[in-house]
């Protein structure tokens, strides 16, 4: 049976007898609609309450206050009947352990509200509502009979601990951190060039077509996220062209770590390529928050996102065959990550990660964010750059769920917002900016 993934800020309505209409949802609301008679449904995929009136370009699905009133039209003009509609909704949870902070984040709730009100006042019945709580959704709606299924992304909380690892030898941490496959030496040019300002194009094409893996998956990437073109893109020249330089560099930086991170469901992944996903989506809303504020060169702030979890490749190697459930368990019982990693096996991911950047010889600050994004008051080289990421990275987690198992604590976010020069009733704004091609990462796969 097919499956429609339906992202943030869009909406799908559709009359076919098959398929699946489906939404993955952190502190983002669902909201079916359905009309046995008619035999017309619909899923809407909400971000936020309502507008922030930003320059970003207004998308009414994206909003509860336009894009509930915008699905009912649309069901009717479809041939559904107002008395005859029935909704579920679901989402709008804190997805995390929860801190006085995270009241800043309730978003999702005010959300709900905003969606109850509007049903409300048109009559429409809620048959079924799994809203708040601290989970991840699975929204479905199945087109064959109109049935809306609602799951937490990570089923039931354990019944008992997971079992407990044997205390590993210091060597097998070692092996596991040292066959994490290097990082290209392409992109630690491009990084280089990053860092310095200083580059030849051409000598930039020159690097990356002696790299026929990066090469490939680099047209790939731009073929997929380039649309409306006459033709494919076919070369690196033609790629800088359609690109552009910084644009090319992110491409680069990106396919290189594509390569690297596992392609399977792991230890952190929910999906296929979960951790590449979500270390995508960080880069892009790094990358946003550095335009919106000022703070770090974009560039830099990109690769600092991408690059921020990248500790978590050696772990999940040795975790996920040893125990395949342990993160889940901590997500579940609201364990503090870092610290339960070290108890079990003697580092945390972003020690290992620390370790890596060194061995990579990554410039400082790169490292100084893989090494304290979890705890950015403790960051030596570039606080600026690390409250960036530890922002970008709060946000992605609790906003596009469903890849990555998320331990994001909001416990900090108050004075990481001061350090960026943003204050708690920017939030929402900030919010509103992460960039729309997030949401379609999971349907390109770039």
């Amino acid at each position: 049976m097919a499956v429609e993934i339906v992202p943030t800020g869009d909406l799908v309505i559709s009359t076919q007898r098959d398929g699946i209409l489906e939404a993955y949802l952190g502190s983002c609301v669902g909201l079916t609609l359905r009309d046995r008679e008619s035999g017309i449904g619909g899923l809407l995929h909400i971000l936020l309450p309502e507008p922030t009136g930003t320059d970003i370009p207004y998308t009414p699905e994206t909003y509860a206050s336009t894009g509930v009133p915008r699905f009912i039209e649309a069901m009717l003009r479809q041939g559904a009947c107002t008395q005859r509609m029935e909704a579920c909704i679901a989402g709008g949870g804190l997805v995390g352990p929860v801190s006085d902070q995270d009241l800043l984040l309730d978003i999702g709730g005010r959300t709900t509200e905003v969606v109850e009100e509007i049903l409300q006042y048109q009559g429409i019945k809620v048959i079924q509502a799994e809203t708040g709580g601290m989970f991840s959704y699975r929204m479905a709606l199945r087109l064959q009979d109109l049935e809306t299924q609602v799951e937490p992304l990570l089923g039931q909380a354990p019944s008992s601990d997971p079992a407990p690892l044997d205390e590993p030898d210091s060597r097998d941490l070692d092996e596991a951190i040292k066959d994490v496959k290097p990082i290209p030496q392409v992109a630690l040019k491009v990084l280089r060039m990053i860092r310095d300002q200083d580059y030849d194009m051409a000598d930039v094409a020159y690097e990356i077509k002696q790299d026929q893996v990066i090469s490939a998956e680099i047209l790939n990437m731009c073929n997929k996220v380039s649309t409306g073109l006459s033709r494919k893109v076919d070369s690196i020249d033609r790629a800088i062209v359609v690109l552009g330089e910084k644009k090319l560099f992110q491409l680069v930086v990106s396919a290189s770590l594509s390569t690297i991170m596992p392609k399977v469901p792991g230890a952190y992944s929910l999906c296929k390529g979960g951790l590449f996903q979500h270390a995508l989506a960080t880069a892009m809303m790094a990358h946003e928050l550095s335009v919106f504020t000022g703070k770090c060169y974009p560039d830099v702030a990109y690769t600092a996102g991408l690059l921020h979890d990248i500790g978590k490749v050696p772990l999940d190697q040795y975790m996920a065959p040893k125990s395949p459930l342990f993160y889940r368990h901590i997500r579940e019982a609201e364990m503090d990550l870092c610290q339960k990693e070290k108890e079990a096996v003697g580092i945390s991911h972003t020690e290992a990660g620390e370790i890596l950047g060194k061995n990579w010889d990554l410039p400082e600050n790169l490292i100084d964010v893989i090494a304290h994004h979890h705890h950015p008051d403790q960051a030596l080289v570039d606080p600026e750059l690390v409250a960036l990421v530890y922002l970008a990275n709060l946000i992605i987690s609790h906003f596009n769920s469903g890849y990555h198992l998320s331990f994001s604590s909001s416990q900090e976010l108050e004075m990481q917002l001061k350090k960026l020069g943003l204050g708690p009733e920017q939030l929402p704004v900030v919010i509103d900016r992460i960039p729309r091609a997030v949401f379609e990462i999971s349907l390109t796969g770039v």
